[in-house]
Protein backbone atom coordinates (compact mmCIF):
# COMPACT_ATOMS: atom_id res chain seq x y z
CA UNK A 1 0.00 0.00 0.00
CA UNK A 2 1.48 3.35 -1.31
CA UNK A 3 2.61 6.28 1.74
CA UNK A 4 -0.55 7.99 0.77
CA UNK A 5 -3.31 5.23 1.00
CA UNK A 6 -1.96 4.69 4.11
CA UNK A 7 -1.91 8.16 5.15
CA UNK A 8 -5.54 8.60 4.05
CA UNK A 9 -6.77 5.56 5.66
CA UNK A 10 -4.83 6.68 8.84
CA UNK A 11 -6.82 9.71 8.83
CA UNK A 12 -10.12 7.80 8.22
CA UNK A 13 -9.83 5.37 10.42
CA UNK A 14 -7.97 6.87 13.33
CA UNK A 15 -9.78 9.48 15.82
CA UNK A 16 -8.04 12.66 15.55
CA UNK A 17 -7.79 12.56 19.86
CA UNK A 18 -6.21 9.20 19.14
CA UNK A 19 -3.73 10.32 16.41
CA UNK A 20 -0.65 10.12 18.70
CA UNK A 21 -1.67 6.45 20.22
CA UNK A 22 1.42 4.02 19.78
CA UNK A 23 1.33 0.51 20.29
CA UNK A 24 4.59 1.05 22.90
CA UNK A 25 1.84 3.62 25.30
CA UNK A 26 -0.42 0.80 25.90
CA UNK A 27 0.22 -1.93 29.25
CA UNK A 28 2.90 -4.62 28.66
CA UNK A 29 -0.03 -7.31 29.39
CA UNK A 30 -2.62 -5.52 26.49
CA UNK A 31 0.25 -5.18 23.76
CA UNK A 32 1.68 -8.89 24.36
CA UNK A 33 -2.25 -10.03 23.99
CA UNK A 34 -2.70 -7.88 20.71
CA UNK A 35 0.70 -8.81 19.16
CA UNK A 36 -0.29 -12.53 19.50
CA UNK A 37 -2.10 -13.84 16.09
CA UNK A 38 -5.69 -12.82 16.03
CA UNK A 39 -7.77 -15.70 13.74
CA UNK A 40 -11.42 -14.08 14.80
CA UNK A 41 -11.13 -11.08 16.70
CA UNK A 42 -10.58 -9.26 19.95
CA UNK A 43 -13.56 -8.02 22.20
CA UNK A 44 -11.72 -5.21 24.84
CA UNK A 45 -14.27 -4.34 27.23
CA UNK A 46 -14.31 -2.36 30.56
CA UNK A 47 -15.57 0.69 32.31
CA UNK A 48 -15.84 3.99 30.26
CA UNK A 49 -12.69 6.28 29.64
CA UNK A 50 -10.58 2.96 30.58
CA UNK A 51 -8.64 3.50 27.34
CA UNK A 52 -10.06 1.03 24.86
CA UNK A 53 -10.18 3.39 21.97
CA UNK A 54 -6.96 4.65 22.70
CA UNK A 55 -5.38 1.12 22.04
CA UNK A 56 -7.89 0.01 19.31
CA UNK A 57 -6.46 3.37 17.93
CA UNK A 58 -2.46 2.21 18.60
CA UNK A 59 -3.69 -1.37 17.06
CA UNK A 60 -5.21 0.35 13.97
CA UNK A 61 -2.34 2.21 13.27
CA UNK A 62 0.05 -0.76 13.34
CA UNK A 63 -2.16 -2.89 11.28
CA UNK A 64 -2.60 0.33 8.33
CA UNK A 65 1.72 0.89 8.43
CA UNK A 66 1.77 -3.03 7.51
CA UNK A 67 -0.27 -2.83 4.94
CA UNK A 68 -3.76 -3.94 5.65
CA UNK A 69 -7.06 -2.68 4.82
CA UNK A 70 -8.43 -1.18 7.88
CA UNK A 71 -12.19 0.31 8.87
CA UNK A 72 -13.81 1.62 11.90
CA UNK A 73 -17.31 2.09 12.42
CA UNK A 74 -19.33 2.98 15.69
CA UNK A 75 -22.03 0.43 16.20
CA UNK A 76 -24.78 3.24 16.62
CA UNK A 77 -23.65 5.21 14.02
CA UNK A 78 -23.19 1.70 11.36
CA UNK A 79 -27.21 0.80 13.20
CA UNK A 80 -28.55 4.80 12.15
CA UNK A 81 -26.89 4.89 8.69
CA UNK A 82 -28.95 1.32 7.98
CA UNK A 83 -31.81 2.28 8.93
CA UNK A 84 -31.33 5.61 6.79
CA UNK A 85 -31.51 3.28 4.10
CA UNK A 86 -35.13 3.08 4.41
CA UNK A 87 -36.15 6.56 3.85
CA UNK A 88 -37.49 6.76 0.53
CA UNK A 89 -35.49 9.29 -0.27
CA UNK A 90 -32.17 7.64 0.43
CA UNK A 91 -29.23 7.99 -1.83
CA UNK A 92 -27.66 4.43 -0.24
CA UNK A 93 -28.78 0.56 0.12
CA UNK A 94 -27.54 -1.41 3.42
CA UNK A 95 -25.29 -3.07 1.68
CA UNK A 96 -23.32 -0.14 0.02
CA UNK A 97 -22.98 0.35 3.80
CA UNK A 98 -22.21 -3.25 4.91
CA UNK A 99 -19.88 -4.50 2.02
CA UNK A 100 -16.83 -2.37 2.88
CA UNK A 101 -17.03 -3.80 6.19
CA UNK A 102 -17.34 -7.13 5.58
CA UNK A 103 -14.95 -7.07 3.03
CA UNK A 104 -11.69 -5.58 4.60
CA UNK A 105 -8.70 -7.30 6.45
CA UNK A 106 -9.59 -5.72 9.82
CA UNK A 107 -12.61 -4.23 10.97
CA UNK A 108 -12.74 -2.28 14.24
CA UNK A 109 -16.30 -1.83 15.75
CA UNK A 110 -16.45 0.98 18.74
CA UNK A 111 -19.39 0.77 21.66
CA UNK A 112 -21.24 -2.39 20.44
CA UNK A 113 -23.81 -2.69 23.25
CA UNK A 114 -23.69 0.61 24.48
CA UNK A 115 -26.80 2.18 23.97
CA UNK A 116 -28.82 -0.38 26.17
CA UNK A 117 -28.21 -0.85 30.15
CA UNK A 118 -27.29 -4.49 30.89
CA UNK A 119 -30.26 -6.90 30.97
CA UNK A 120 -31.76 -4.61 28.59
CA UNK A 121 -32.64 -6.80 25.33
CA UNK A 122 -31.19 -4.60 22.01
CA UNK A 123 -33.81 -4.35 18.90
CA UNK A 124 -34.48 -6.83 16.43
CA UNK A 125 -32.50 -4.68 13.88
CA UNK A 126 -29.68 -4.73 15.95
CA UNK A 127 -29.11 -8.05 16.61
CA UNK A 128 -29.96 -8.71 13.15
CA UNK A 129 -27.17 -6.20 12.07
CA UNK A 130 -24.27 -7.56 14.67
CA UNK A 131 -25.16 -11.26 13.84
CA UNK A 132 -24.30 -10.81 9.76
CA UNK A 133 -21.67 -9.01 10.82
CA UNK A 134 -19.88 -11.65 12.61
CA UNK A 135 -21.14 -13.88 11.26
CA UNK A 136 -19.50 -13.21 7.69
CA UNK A 137 -16.22 -12.19 9.18
CA UNK A 138 -15.71 -15.48 10.91
CA UNK A 139 -16.95 -17.38 7.94
CA UNK A 140 -14.13 -14.81 5.98
CA UNK A 141 -11.63 -15.62 8.68
CA UNK A 142 -11.31 -11.63 8.58
CA UNK A 143 -10.73 -10.39 12.36
CA UNK A 144 -12.84 -7.99 14.04
CA UNK A 145 -12.01 -5.92 16.99
CA UNK A 146 -14.39 -4.62 19.26
CA UNK A 147 -14.75 -2.10 22.46
CA UNK A 148 -17.93 -2.50 24.63
CA UNK A 149 -18.80 -1.37 28.43
CA UNK A 150 -19.85 -4.99 28.40
CA UNK A 151 -18.50 -8.23 29.23
CA UNK A 152 -19.23 -11.37 26.64
CA UNK A 153 -22.24 -12.63 29.23
CA UNK A 154 -23.82 -9.57 29.42
CA UNK A 155 -23.49 -8.81 25.50
CA UNK A 156 -25.30 -12.46 25.05
CA UNK A 157 -27.91 -11.17 27.32
CA UNK A 158 -28.57 -8.08 25.48
CA UNK A 159 -28.32 -9.54 21.74
CA UNK A 160 -29.15 -13.52 22.26
CA UNK A 161 -26.74 -16.33 22.63
CA UNK A 162 -25.68 -16.78 19.08
CA UNK A 163 -24.18 -13.40 19.47
CA UNK A 164 -22.41 -14.88 22.95
CA UNK A 165 -21.25 -17.78 21.54
CA UNK A 166 -19.56 -16.29 18.77
CA UNK A 167 -17.63 -13.70 20.60
CA UNK A 168 -16.58 -16.61 22.99
CA UNK A 169 -14.17 -17.17 20.19
CA UNK A 170 -12.77 -14.05 19.96
CA UNK A 171 -10.09 -12.57 22.22
CA UNK A 172 -11.13 -11.08 25.22
CA UNK A 173 -9.73 -8.28 26.96
CA UNK A 174 -10.81 -6.79 30.50
CA UNK A 175 -9.41 -3.33 31.02
CA UNK A 176 -11.07 -2.74 34.44
CA UNK A 177 -12.22 0.08 35.54
CA UNK A 178 -10.12 3.00 36.70
CA UNK A 179 -10.68 5.67 33.75
CA UNK A 180 -7.92 7.82 31.88
CA UNK A 181 -9.58 9.78 30.09
CA UNK A 182 -8.36 12.92 31.89
CA UNK A 183 -4.85 11.72 31.29
CA UNK A 184 -5.04 11.99 27.63
CA UNK A 185 -4.90 15.74 26.16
Amino acid sequence: MPDIVKEKTLLEVVPERYIEAEMDDISDKLRADLEKDINTGVLMWGSPGVGKTYSMAALAKKYISEGFLVKRVHYETLCLQLRDTYNPKATQIEWQIIEPLLNCDKLFIEDVGTTKSIGVQESDFSLRTFLVLLDMRLERCRPTFITSNKTVENLAKSFDERIGDRLRTFRVCNLGTKSKRNEIR
